[in-house]
């Protein structure tokens, strides 16, 4: 067979057509069976649907400051300079502690002359309406005014001259004499030293005559020296504040007198002039008017002392003593941290969108180790800046003493 394929050559290059021509009609007919089988055998499919994912929730962030719910930022209505601050930053307090308070002697004087002026007000008013017969009655009450206004120019005297010797101070003739009593102390101390030193070997000599004698010595000569010493030094400022304080007084209850001298003088000459309707109702009017000073003093005096709204914690303390304050400069901040919230400021148009008013929100503490804390969007308002900014206010409805004021928050805000 092989010998005969070799020897026709053109046989076997017509087997080979013949092979391939057999093979390409094969796949052509098996091609057209499947092509039948699918088209007419196979039922028509849905067309695949998209699987869209289950919405799934994101969440924004905003960061804030803790404050208190409840917050004080307290300020003087009068003008003055503070002379004691009864607090320090972090104290806690209660309502109506005083916190701080301005000088007030002047204040004291003003009521006082109100108060004078109320007082005769109201005997200008009396004596109009008492009748002639108590005239004598009344002339006596004048002459008795009137040495009390001499009692008070007399006090009033005394004090301006104690003054007056405070702020100049020792004379020298003062400093002699009290060198000398100072050195002859010593000098009987020294004296008393030696009495002892002869007999202090003896047993049982602390409570002999010569200790004794040599104790009262020493103090003798630290009391001489003391005062020797506080001569030469001159008077202190409480000294000085002392004696300028007598003088008000004293000039407070000087024009009291007066006061009470005038409303005498007037009610002697009303029942010595005689009663009438007009004058009992412009008396009536001016008791009204000074019992309104009077009010007003008051109220000013009260103004001069700053007090706590509510019980709290005192967060910042703006003004030290001696500092002088004008009406409404901040002076105290404090606030109520039983109840806490959270303040979020700068917030955009866009962030409206994401948050509303009644929002439950999660919030985080990090310096607390991200403690987490419920909480409620309660407002939503305008920035006082001018620019289109809101501020967002967000109460802690879980209280937990470990959250302090000015701690940052972290509000966790669930969005679709």
């Amino acid at each position: 067979m092989a010998y005969n394929e070799a020897k026709n050559p053109g046989r076997r290059r017509q087997m080979k057509k013949i092979l391939l021509l057999s093979l390409v009609t094969l796949l052509i007919l098996s091609g057209l069976g499947v092509y039948s089988f699918y088209v007419y055998k196979t039922p028509a499919r849905e067309p695949p649907q998209t699987v869209l994912p289950e919405e799934v929730p994101r969440f924004v962030k905003f960061s804030g400051k803790v404050v208190p719910l409840r917050e004080a930022r307290l300020s003087f209505p009068i003008a003055g300079r503070i002379a004691k601050v009864y607090v320090q930053e972090g104290e806690q307090v209660k309502e109506g502690a005083e916190l701080v308070s301005l000088e007030d002697s002047l204040l004291r004087i003003e009521l006082a002359m109100a108060e004078a002026e109320l007082e005769q007000a109201g005997l200008e008013l009396e004596a109009l309406k008492l009748s002639p017969d108590e005239l004598s009655l009344a002339e006596l009450e004048l002459q008795e005014a009137r040495a009390l206004v001499e009692e008070a120019k007399a006090e009033l005297a005394a004090a301006q001259a104690e003054l007056r010797i405070v702020e100049a101070g020792p004379s020298e003739e003062e400093l002699r004499i009290a060198k000398a009593e100072m050195d002859r102390a010593e000098a009987i101390m020294r004296q008393a030293q030696a009495e002892y030193d002869k007999v202090a070997w003896a047993p049982g000599m602390g409570a002999s005559p010569q200790a004794i004698a040599l104790e009262q010595a020493t103090l003798n000569y630290e009391l001489a020296k003391a005062r020797y010493e506080a001569l030469l030094k001159g008077p202190s400022e409480d000294q000085k504040e002392i004696a300028s304080s007598k003088v008000k007084a004293a000039y407070a209850r000087l024009r009291a007198a007066e006061a009470k001298l005038s409303g005498a003088q007037t009610r002697y000459n009303s029942l010595k002039e005689g009663v009438e309707q007009k004058k009992v109702a412009l008396a009536e009017t001016k008791v009204k008017i000074a019992e309104l000073k009077v009010q007003a003093a008051r109220l000013r005096l009260e103004q001069a002392t700053l007090k706590a709204p509510f019980s709290g914690v005192v967060w910042n303390v703006w003004k030290g003593e001696g500092e002088g304050v004008s009406p409404g400069d901040l002076v105290i901040t404090m606030g109520d941290a039983s109840a806490l919230k959270v303040v979020v400021t700068g917030l955009s148009q866009e962030d409206l969108k994401l948050v509303k008013e009644g929002q439950e929100v999660t919030i985080t503490i990090p310096s607390l180790s991200n403690l987490t804390l419920p909480g409620k969007i309660e407002s939503i308002v305008p920035s006082s800046s001018g620019e289109a900014r809101y501020n967002m206010y967000v109460r802690i409805t879980a209280f937990t003493p470990q959250v302090r004021w000015g701690m940052t928050a972290i509000v966790v805000v669930s969005v679709r």
